[in-house]
């Protein structure tokens, strides 16, 4: 981010001023009149598309959009990079868990919180099916791109435990096989709610007797306990990297520095000796502000695509989904360069449980509660949306296996093919080219 910052910031204000420079000069030209005059054959939802600034001038929004997303995405890394992780370090210390498991509780409830509060807007305010479908865009995503992304841009190759990974994709299987029953009947009920969310306490409460799960199911396959999964000699250099990379130009610093200070203000930093009992704050205050920043980020990538005409699908599939799992992605990469590699693939898998059972069972409960009334889905798309999740969960876990549990680069790239038969698969079924 710090080599990237000053080059994109230079070329965000040239870009600015050459617009403006270009209108003084040449006037407006009726590019006030190209927002009025375009025409889509799709809908956007209202407000997306209208705004002040993209009315008075479409050139100079677009400008502004774009920067606004990197450095919102700028923010994410900041906050992930000094707090969200720190936080939960001192977490696992505290409740001496093991990375996985950290990873696919404390790590993936805190970086999923884009997906529940896009899907309590989807049942309070929009009152349609948006949190479902970013849920399975955001899960799909976090499957294969946060994972393939690991192995891709981690300088080491990670070895990680066959337990860990096993474990999640079972739990995450049943989560899948939880949400195709509760949606089946196009209708989920308060009672379907509560179970889905039981469901998700039950994962906690084995993942509270995960070291002993683990050490048992060691014992009966003949396995070394005592054996630690570590970085190995890639920590010295992983370690020199990052002291290099910690040195900030000082444009970039400058740029950085009101989110720096916005930060360090509202989030204690937990990493200071003398703020070391603040830890919680400094993770549920870590939570909101990924919360924040996702939500711009996402609302300025959709009035960007707007702009652009590009059709909502492809921004839903790419985009959109990309966009709320970035905290999981950078909170991956964070833990994977540290060596960690059972947290990243836990946190990724783990992301997809908390997504499933307690992003649509909250939301779902609470207005049963409120409303007491069942919810009404669309269950059209459930068959294809069922072997998309089930297929890429086999394929990943397939692909892991046959490589031995080592997140190598080959390894990565797969994944990453797989992320793109899925969006053009949807794209295809979106334009109607395909039926099913």
């Amino acid at each position: 981010m710090q080599r990237l910052g000053p080059m994109f910031t230079l070329v965000v204000l040239g870009l600015l001023a050459a617009t403006v420079a270009f209108q003084r000069y040449a006037g407006d030209g009726g590019v006030s009149e190209a927002h009025p005059q375009r025409k889509l054959s799709y809908e956007y939802a209202p407000g997306v598309c209208e705004s002040y600034l993209v009315d008075a001038d479409k050139y100079v929004a677009m400008i502004m959009l774009m920067w606004g997303i990197f450095y919102m995405f700028w923010g994410l890394a900041i906050v992930c990079d000094d707090y969200f992780v720190a936080s939960l370090e001192d977490i696992s210390e505290r409740l001496n868990l093991s990375p996985d498991v950290a990873g696919a509780t404390f790590m993936a409830a805190g970086s999923s919180a884009p997906e529940l509060f896009t899907s309590m807007m989807g049942v309070f305010a929009v009152k349609n099916d948006v949190g479902i479908g970013t849920i399975v865009g955001s899960a799909v995503f976090n499957l294969c791109c946060i994972i393939g992304g690991t192995a891709l841009f981690t300088p080491t190759v990670l070895v990680i435990d066959w337990k860990p990974i096993t474990r999640d994709t079972f739990f995450y299987g049943i989560s899948i096989a939880a949400m195709i029953y509760v949606l089946a009947g196009g209708m989920v009920t308060m009672t379907e709610a509560v179970l889905m969310i039981l469901f998700y306490f039950v994962y906690v409460l084995f993942m509270y007797y995960n070291t002993q799960v683990m050490d048992a199911v060691s014992r009966c396959c003949g396995e070394d306990t005592s054996d630690k999964v570590s970085g190995g000699e890639g920590d010295d250099k992983e370690e020199a990297e990052e002291e290099e990379e910690g040195e900030d130009s000082p444009v970039a610093s400058a740029i950085a520095q009101p989110l720096q200070l916005l930060f360090q203000v509202t989030i204690p930093d937990c990493s200071k000796p003398e703020m070391k009992a603040y830890y919680l704050l400094t993770f549920f205050m870590s939570i909101t502000w990924i919360g924040i920043l996702s939500y711009f980020m996402v609302t300025w990538a959709s009035k960007l695509g707007c702009i652009w005409n590009i059709h909502p699908a492809i921004m839903g599939v790419t985009v959109l989904a990309a966009g709320t799992s970035v905290p999981d992605a950078i909170g991956s990469l964070i833990v994977a360069r540290d060596g960690k590699g059972d947290m990243a693939v836990s946190n990724a898998i783990g992301s997809n449980v908390f997504d499933i059972l307690l992003g649509l069972g909250l939301p779902w409960l609470l207005s049963g509660i409120i409303y007491g009334d069942a919810i009404i889905v669309d269950d059209e798309s459930l068959l294809p949306l069922s072997l998309i999740l089930v297929g890429t969960l086999v394929a990943v876990y397939a692909v892991t296996l046959i490589s031995g549990f080592a997140l190598t680069k080959p390894v990565g790239l797969i994944f990453f093919s797989f992320y793109f038969v899925f969006v053009a698969y949807n794209l295809l079924h979106e334009f109607k080219i395909i039926s099913f």
